[in-house]
């Protein structure tokens, strides 16, 4: 057979996969994204301790290589892989900037065939090698929390977010666009320069509590607006006191119909132009942060995870599948930062992570579904477990920001229950910064649990 015939008949064995990527702010995901594909790129077969030990394809020996396409996407912003190497890797290392939209990022993953029955053809016909096209879908977990807003009115979700500002902390934050929005009767003529003070004082508390910790935060957008940064159809908020039927021309009339082509033209579109395609899916969830800031916030994160979970509802007739007509079968919640607690407490991480989307599931769909996931993950370990002599302690070495120096730290324990026990637990979470190591660069992330979550999002098509 001809090269070109090879060539041919290896683009149609060829195989792609669409990965999302996503999390509430700070939950890791421009840390995963780069260790995935800076430990593939790197991945040294003969290395003594390899970051990808445990992922099957690199320890059968049938992994080739990995090289990075930057000739795809030409419309779509590209993930920063090279800045956020430049700022893990540098002299003084640093987390990397977050991404704040969508980009996207393609790899092909080149590998010897495995065993099967389309390896056995595939090698009979000489196509000893095959290649994974991963197309990465970086975007933010902000969006999906507006999921719930498509079953809503303008009414009635104005409603529920009043209610919500007027709440524990949330009060405090939400004054000054409280008393603005209070100060002016819905009823009245629209107009459109006091819609985009009202509308900025509201992005400015949704700021404010994300500042805080707090995660349920409804319009998305507000917060990582993107390409709509100053458009029109973000140019709206809740407001209190509505009628029923709103007069023509009024501020909630106008307030109204831009809440539905926020519906329309962001949250449908945004489903139908960039999840249509995914096949694979990894949620990261920063259950540590929300731990350590105590009882409001962790409950406003579940409540937006909660959230989050209705998208990837594995039903016959799940939104993915309502809005896409595609539907994603595997999915990866992954809590980040294990490297944060004592090794002893990383099952503790991942099993309260697993109660807690067990019982933020009432419909018990997730729970029976083959196609989900939990998992623990530090994608850039920057600490190591240590034992301390005097106490025989488990504890962490590392370097935190507010220390000039690598020591050791007890971080405490990870509650077995959810909802926590408050008042019966003492966890802190240190923040952590990257250590400088020159190994990095050239050799790849150490890792807690990338290989696992390689195998369970990858794995079958790499068989």
């Amino acid at each position: 057979m001809d090269d070109f015939l090879l060539k041919k008949v290896d683009d149609l064995l060829a195989t792609r996969v669409h990965l999302g990527v996503t999390g509430l702010r700070r939950a890791g995901k421009t840390v995963f994204i780069t260790s995935l594909v800076h430990n593939l790129l790197r991945a040294d077969a003969v290395a003594a301790r390899s970051p990808l030990r445990n992922f099957e394809l690199f320890d059968e020996g049938r992994l080739v290589a990995a090289v990075l396409r930057n000739d795809i996407h030409a419309t779509v912003p590209q993930f920063p892989y090279t800045q956020a190497i430049d700022a893990l890797t540098g002299q003084k290392p640093e987390w990397p900037t977050p991404t704040d939209g969508i980009s996207r990022l393609r790899l092909d993953i080149n590998y010897r065939r495995g065993s099967g029955v389309v390896g056995t053809v595939a090698r009979w016909l000489g196509l000893t090698d095959a290649t994974l096209q991963l197309d990465i879908v970086d975007y933010p977990g902000e969006w999906l929390v507006d999921l719930p807003m498509l079953e809503q009115s303008f009414e009635a979700w104005s409603a529920a977010m009043i209610r919500q500002a007027q709440a524990g902390s949330r009060g405090d934050l939400a004054r000054d666009w409280l008393a603005f929005v209070s100060d002016r009767r819905p009823d009245q003529p629209h107009d459109e320069e006091w819609a985009g003070r009202a509308a900025a004082l509201y992005a400015d508390y949704l700021q404010r509590c994300a500042d805080k910790g707090l995660r349920f935060l409804q319009p998305g957008r507000l917060l990582t607006p993107a390409e709509l940064r100053g458009a029109p159809v973000l140019r709206f908020c809740p407001l209190p006191q509505l009628a029923t039927a709103p007069a023509s021309g009024s501020l909630q009339a106008a307030f109204a119909g831009k809440f539905r082509d926020y519906q329309d033209n962001v949250i449908r579109a945004f489903y139908r132009q960039h999840l249509a395609g995914i096949d694979r899916q990894i949620v990261l969830v920063d259950v540590l942060t929300a731990l350590n800031d105590g009882a409001e916030v962790f409950d406003d994160m579940s409540v937006a995870l909660a959230a989050i979970l209705q998208n990837f509802d594995h039903g016959k007739a799940g939104p993915m599948r309502w809005l896409t007509g595609h539907k994603i079968d595997r999915v990866l919640f992954a809590a980040t930062k294990a490297d944060h607690v004592v090794r002893g407490d990383r099952l503790h991480l991942e099993n309260l992570t697993r109660r807690m989307l067990n019982v933020l599931d009432e419909s018990n769909r997730i729970k029976a579904a083959a196609g989900i996931s939990v998992g623990v993950l530090a994608a850039v370990r920057c600490t190591t477990d240590v034992v301390r002599r005097d106490t025989g302690r488990e504890v962490l070495q590392g370097e935190a920001r507010a220390d000039d120096a690598t020591a050791a730290f007890d971080p405490g324990a990870v509650p077995l229950d959810y909802p926590p026990p408050w008042n019966a637990f003492r966890y802190r979470f240190w923040d952590f910064q990257p250590r400088p190591d020159p190994g990095w660069r050239y050799g790849g992330f150490p890792n807690i649990g990338l290989p696992d979550a390689l195998n369970y999002l990858l794995g079958d098509y790499l068989a």
